[in-house]
């Protein structure tokens, strides 16, 4: 028989599938709702466990970089006090060599068409080569420790840079006090969600109990 045309028990099995199906997908979304409220029990004081951890480990990282920010201050001081001890010492070390190139300049006399202190002559003006070569490197060397206390002081400052932003953090981090706002409406979802899986349930089952009784209902007899 035809109803709304459409044949009965096709329209009855339709309707039962369709209910059956509803009450399955109900049933899972009930089941992972179970699982989500036995996950969030006490979630609140997690996160608020979690929270207090993280502040204490950005906490204990400002004090680690204002130490290595010290450590590199420190050094780079150090690298420019002897940056400039090489600076002088070049200094000594020119004025010795005018000096030395001077004496054996005085010691290169003839005295009677001979050279008595030609061997001290010529020894003076090795040491003053000598003496020279060790200006040029001290020279280079405070070239570069200079090079190197300036680069100290920007990591320094940019340290420090760093270690501002991880306070601001902790800072943030530990001034978020809506956990409770948040596992709230985590919760008020998860009983709205239930209460609208409970109506697709309930409609499921009526649309799959209106089947049964379309697909049982036996067909009324012809007219004579």
């Amino acid at each position: 028989m035809d109803w709304l045309g459409f044949d009965r028990r096709r329209l009855g099995t339709g309707l039962v599938v369709f209910g059956l199906v509803g009450m399955l997908m109900a049933g899972v979304v009930a089941v992972a709702l179970v699982l989500g409220a036995f996950a969030a029990r006490d979630l609140d004081d997690r996160i608020a466990a979690d929270q207090a951890k993280i502040a204490a480990s950005l906490t204990r990282l400002s004090v680690t970089m204002e130490s290595l920010a010290t450590t590199t201050q420190n050094a780079g001081t150090t690298l420019e006090t002897s940056s400039e001890a090489l600076t002088q010492a070049r200094d000594v070390l020119a004025e010795t060599s005018t000096t030395l190139v001077s004496l054996s300049d005085a010691l290169n006399i003839q005295i009677l068409g001979n050279q008595p202190f030609a061997n001290a002559s010529e020894r003076l003006a090795s040491l003053a080569r000598t003496v020279n070569s060790f200006q040029g490197k001290a020279e280079a060397l405070a070239l570069n420790l200079h090079q190197n206390s300036t680069d100290a002081t920007l990591m320094t400052d940019q340290i420090r840079q760093l270690k501002e932003q991880v306070n601001e953090l902790a800072s943030r981090i530990t001034g978020f006090d809506r956990i409770g706002e948040m596992v709230g409406l985590l919760l008020g979802g998860a009983v709205l969600g239930g209460l609208l899986t409970a109506w697709i349930a309930i409609a499921a089952a009526f649309a799959a109990w209106v089947g049964w009784r379309m697909r049982k209902r036996p067909a009324p007899s012809p007219a004579p």
